[in-house]
């Protein structure tokens, strides 16, 4: 893909103004707005239940706002006519027919978006189905299936992806492909935005992020300056954990545990609290100073809660 075809317009790929839905008396979305590079990979990132999902189907024209505008190039998604070389999506499920076997499924999608034939047997090349085109999708496992929707948004090779969980169902090897996939794009002229709950693996992968809680934006920017935004954490690993907790907590820090059973401190720096614990008679197995990740800013912007 090459950043040719790019179109004149709007120098932003995206650009969302005052976006909000509602359904009933709920608020999935609220005035919410912001921008999506040309030429980068953006990550939009928020807890279960922050209206991610409802957002991306609002940007593409899959969900009507309640109030709100969304342009791609500058032109208001309800006007844009459906282009696949302009956008490709892929919004959970990959929406094959599971009596369909995966290589009819694309060539009715190139048909409909009036694409060669010869782009499927490329699209499923390049997303490793050959081998299973000719299975029926029902019987294709969740990876297999997260594979034939990212072909489908690829078909027209297009200059802008939104991808929602792309990752979902992917092994090691699968999610490798990906992000060097996604990365050649952005570097090529392309632009991707995708939403995951993978913080460690898309800060490999991103350039800029949206995050929002509760449907609200909380940030936009590079991660780079997210990253540096958040405080550094102090890294300790006790058997006293809980009583450690306390004493920190007393002296106005911040304490969570992280996935390998450490114990993650904010707001305190690794002096203060070693010598914490020496008063307080807790004995450290190890205790470092680590740099804020964008799982430790996720947390502080949002309060960590998986709703």
């Amino acid at each position: 893909m090459t950043s040719s075809r790019t179109s004149v317009g709007d120098p932003a790929a995206i650009r969302v103004e005052g976006l909000t839905k509602r359904y009933g008396r709920r608020t999935a979305v609220d005035d919410l707005s912001f921008t999506v590079g040309t030429g980068r990979v953006t990550g939009f990132f928020g807890p279960n239940g922050a209206g991610k999902t409802t957002a991306l189907k609002a940007v593409v024209g899959l969900a009507r706002p309640t109030a709100g505008r969304a342009f791609v190039r500058g032109t208001p998604v309800t006007t844009l006519r459906p282009d696949a070389r302009l956008l490709g999506v892929h919004i959970e499920p990959c929406g094959a027919h599971p009596g369909r076997t995966g290589r009819a499924h694309l060539r009715s999608l190139a048909a409909l978006a009036g694409l060669p034939r010869r782009r499927v047997g490329e699209v499923l090349e390049l997303v490793g189905l050959e081998e299973a085109a000719r299975r029926r999708v029902g019987k294709y496992s969740m990876g297999m299936r997260q594979r034939l929707g990212l072909a489908a948004a690829l078909l027209g090779d297009p200059e802008i992806l939104v991808l929602d969980e792309p990752v979902n169902g992917l092994d090691p090897q699968g999610i490798r492909w990906l992000r060097t996939l996604l990365r050649e794009r952005a570097a090529n002229g392309g632009t991707v935005l995708l939403s995951s709950h993978m913080l460690g693996e898309a800060a490999q992968t991103v350039d800029d992020v949206i995050m929002i809680d509760r449907g609200r934006l909380v940030h936009n920017g590079t991660i780079r300056d997210l990253e540096q935004s958040g405080e550094s954490v102090v890294v300790v690993r006790t058997a006293e954990a809980e009583r450690l907790s306390r004493l920190v907590a007393a002296a106005g820090g911040r304490t969570q545990r992280d996935d390998g059973g450490g114990l993650l401190i904010e707001g305190l720096d690794v002096t203060e609290v070693a010598r914490l614990a020496q008063r307080g008679g807790v004995l450290l197995e190890e205790i470092a100073q680590r740099t804020a990740s964008l799982e430790d800013v996720f947390f502080g912007l949002t309060g960590g809660a998986d709703r």
